[in-house]
């Protein structure tokens, strides 16, 4: 909402949620269909001829600022704003990443199975069309570039990603502050992980044991690891990663901007012929991105206690859970997992949300159950069962 706020909602700055700016991006919408059906015309438009056809550059010099930070993914989510049948408010991290793969996937007009449902039907103008066909329609034109060759626009979109992601970057840095430890965010995240670790005055010089932190958020970072040093001087903790990069703070500004991107396993033509999808995958983006240099972690083998939380357990991160659980061996070894989940508040809702972990985390296993042997794979739940190691943790 912040974005759109601050990129089409000038004069509206004491907006306070989405709904309150259905207007203006219902307009917003409609002005760059109109940019685009002008452009289609004065070119006498054929997909086949090449033409200076960049309708996005059109909209951009036209109506915003050439200075304007504006990118064409800002586009592509307004427009999933009102094509996705799915409510903005009730969007999971994994709802974005879901969005970037249909993107990428239309783009480059590669198979696929829809990651999002879309609107049965939106009137635009005269127009009725469904949600799919409207945001195919709009990613064709907003990712048209140079000659439209795959290649081409790859690169592009990829490029614009990285704009987008260095915004990102810098509106979640400005929400943190990591010398304010004894309120807010800070104190809420050493609490957390005093709670999670089981860090008390026992265990916290216990030798030998050691906490490892694998994070797949922005924002705090190994800088946030010597707050907690000086805080509980936990001595177990030995380690914090960011796998997808850290947001920019003025006192690590080597550090490189968070990646989004979609799962391998989303990309069913890896081996043979040229997708370029492969450019948007999480584990390229980090590998191109320079992450890994600036990530301090020997791997999280011989591991007896997993523990997730905060996370949607979405399919675009299946392929690291794969590689915790095969790092450890999992179906032989000892070694439990823990999934936190929140609660809720009502009785009604405290039981759907156990109901939707439970199935979160089953389908995962599941999941990972299908790299295993079929002998072993189809009863992994039943064995972590069986050997008490598998545990559902509410969380408030």
């Amino acid at each position: 909402m912040d974005r759109f706020k601050t990129l089409f909602g000038k004069g509206k700055e004491n907006i306070k949620s989405i709904e309150e700016l259905d207007d203006i991006l219902s307009k917003k919408r409609d002005q760059i269909l109109f940019v685009i059906s002008n452009v289609k015309s004065s070119l006498n438009f054929n997909p086949q001829e090449n033409h200076d056809s960049d309708y996005f550059k059109h909209y951009k010099d036209k109506y915003i600022s050439k200075d304007s930070d504006i990118t064409r993914w800002d586009l592509f989510f307004l427009f999933a704003q009102a094509c996705v049948g799915k409510e903005v408010t009730s969007y999971e991290w994994q709802d974005v990443e879901s969005i970037i793969f249909e993107v990428v996937s239309m783009a480059l007009n590669e198979k696929y199975s829809p990651k999002v449902s879309y609107k049965d039907e939106i009137t635009i103008g005269t127009r009725s069309l469904s949600g799919r066909k409207l945001f195919k329609e709009i990613i064709y034109y907003l990712s048209y570039v140079g000659k439209n060759t795959s290649e081409e626009v790859a690169a592009e979109l990829l490029s614009e990603l990285k704009k987008f992601e260095d915004v990102f970057s810098k509106f979640i840095s400005s929400q943190i502050n990591l010398d304010c430890a004894d309120d807010g965010y800070v104190k809420n995240a050493i609490d957390l992980y005093e709670n999670i670790s089981k860090c008390n005055k026992r265990n916290k010089n216990a030798s030998g044991e050691r906490v490892d932190v694998l994070s797949f958020n922005y924002s705090l970072d190994e800088e946030f690891k010597n707050t907690l040093d000086s805080k509980i001087d936990d001595m177990r903790l030995k380690s914090w990663s960011n796998i997808h990069g850290i947001a920019h703070h003025e006192k690590t500004p080597y550090y490189p901007a968070p990646v989004f991107g979609i799962d391998n396993h989303d990309i069913v033509s890896q081996v043979e012929g040229n997708d370029f999808r492969i450019s948007f995958t999480k584990e390229y983006r980090v590998i191109e991105n320079g992450i890994n240099e600036v990530r301090a972690s020997n791997g999280y083998t011989n591991t007896d206690v997993i523990s997730i939380y905060g996370h949607s357990l979405g399919e675009a991160d299946y392929s690291y859970f794969e590689a915790l659980f095969d790092e450890n061996d999992l179906y032989f070894s000892n070694c439990k997992l823990e999934y936190y989940y929140y609660s809720g508040k009502s009785e009604a809702e405290k039981l759907i949300n156990r109901q939707m972990a439970i199935k979160s985390l089953y389908k995962l296993l599941m999941n990972y159950g299908k790299t295993l042997s079929d002998t072993h794979g189809a009863n992994i739940v039943t064995k972590l069962n069986l050997e008490n190691r598998l545990s559902l943790i509410p969380s408030k």
